[in-house]
Parts: structure tokens; C-alpha cells; sequence
């Protein structure tokens, strides 16, 4: 599927578009065979600005799911690992903060894991650009930059058999590997809610203009 055509960047909403952004970031697919990736215009300053932050982020999805699948695996073995041996500053925030977790799966049971901080400003950034990237694949138009994107990580899995779930639209990228649901307010185009799902196993709720009041 291809991106709509942009002469300015779709995420600062400023800047020409010389280039083109993965969204949600390539580097969240590692071991993914034919993902069909999302791509959308952008500058080189959202495109090549940002790879300290998706390392961070992929690295604490990553270590939250853990091996499940094969996917996962290669996630961690082929991104995730690497990036915490290379990077000093995030093994010791890692290593500080981590600890054992009680975790009640959906059908009731008991697990445990490992919980940490996750940077709240390095998640939102990474986030809020594949949400302006997203919206746009969807939409054909850009976010504006004045309007608000926030996005909350989950601590567990939502209920996504309630009917107001069911209805948003929903598409799957990388065979399961991400999927996002999204309804954008058709009286109020900037105002949109979003639904992420990494590996089956890491969800955050993500809200454009009024849709997050």
C-alpha cells in the first residue's frame, strides 16, 4: 500500500519532505519477513533525528514481552540486545529501576515479569511521530502541529470485545508483528483515538486534539 504524495513533512508539518519515514519505526520489526511496512513523506530531521529515541523505546517494548514468538525473539536478539550493551546511560537506567511483577493474564491466571520505568518523554516522542505518521497514511493530510498527540502505554491487555472497540477500524502490519485500531472524528478531523498492539503483548492508547479531553 502506498503513502498519499506530500511536498512538506507529515511529522513537524513544516519542513519539505526529501525523504520517507517508517512508521511505526523499521527498527521494531526485526525478524518480521515481509512486513509491508508504512512509509510516509518526511524531512530529514524526523527522519533521521530520532533512531537514539526508537532504540530506547524498542528496547523497553522488547524487554517487556520478552521471546513469545519467534518474532519477539529476533527482536530482542537482533535489536533490543544489541542496543543495551552498545548503549551505556540505558543498560544502568535498565538495571536501576527493573523489577519482578504479579501479572493476571485475560483468562485470569497468574504470571510474573519483569516491570521498569519507561522514559515517559523518549515514549510519547517516538509515539506521537508514528501517530502524525499514521494519521496521515490514513487521512491523505497532515496533522496540524498545534494540535495536541498524546499516548499512554498500558500496564495490561484492554478488553477488545467491547463495542465501541469493535467498531474502529483496525490494520495489521507485519503479520501481527504491530496493529493499530483508530477512529478519526468525522465533525472534528483533527480529533482522533488510537489503539497499539506490539507482538500481542504491549498496548498504548494514543489521542489527537479533543479526543484526548
Amino acid at each position: 500500500m502506498q503513502p498519499p504524495k506530500c511536498d512538506v513533512c507529515v511529522i513537524c508539518g513544516t519542513r519539505p519532505a526529501v525523504t520517507v519515514d517508517h512508521v511505526p519505526p523499521k527498527g521494531f520489526f526485526k525478524g518480521v519477513v515481509n512486513a509491508q511496512l508504512r512509509t510516509v513523506p518526511a524531512c530529514w530531521d524526523c527522519n533521521n533525528g530520532a533512531s537514539s529515541d526508537d532504540e530506547d523505546v524498542r528496547f523497553f517494548i522488547s524487554a517487556q514481552i520478552g521471546k513469545q514468538n519467534p518474532a519477539s525473539k529476533q527482536l530482542w536478539e537482533n535489536g533490543a540486545h544489541k542496543s543495551i550493551l552498545r548503549k551505556k546511560t540505558l543498560r544502568e537506567a535498565f538495571v536501576a529501576n527493573a523489577r519482578e511483577v504479579a501479572v493476571v493474564g485475560a483468562d485470569g491466571s497468574q504470571t510474573s515479569r519483569i516491570a521498569f520505568h519507561v522514559p515517559v518523554a523518549t515514549y510519547q516522542r517516538v509515539l506521537e511521530r508514528t501517530t502524525r505518521g499514521l494519521y496521515f497514511f490514513q487521512c491523505g493530510c497532515v496533522l496540524p502541529a498545534s494540535i495536541l498527540v498524546n499516548a499512554t502505554m498500558l500496564t495490561g491487555t484492554p478488553n477488545m470485545e467491547t463495542e465501541e472497540i469493535r467498531m474502529l477500524s483496525c490494520e495489521n502490519i507485519g503479520d501481527g508483528a504491530f496493529i493499530y485500531r483508530y477512529s478519526i472524528l468525522p465533525d472534528d478531523p483533527n480529533s482522533s483515538f488510537w489503539i497499539y498492539e506490539f507482538h500481542h503483548a504491549h498496548w498504548a492508547i494514543v489521542t489527537t486534539g479533543a479526543a484526548g479531553e
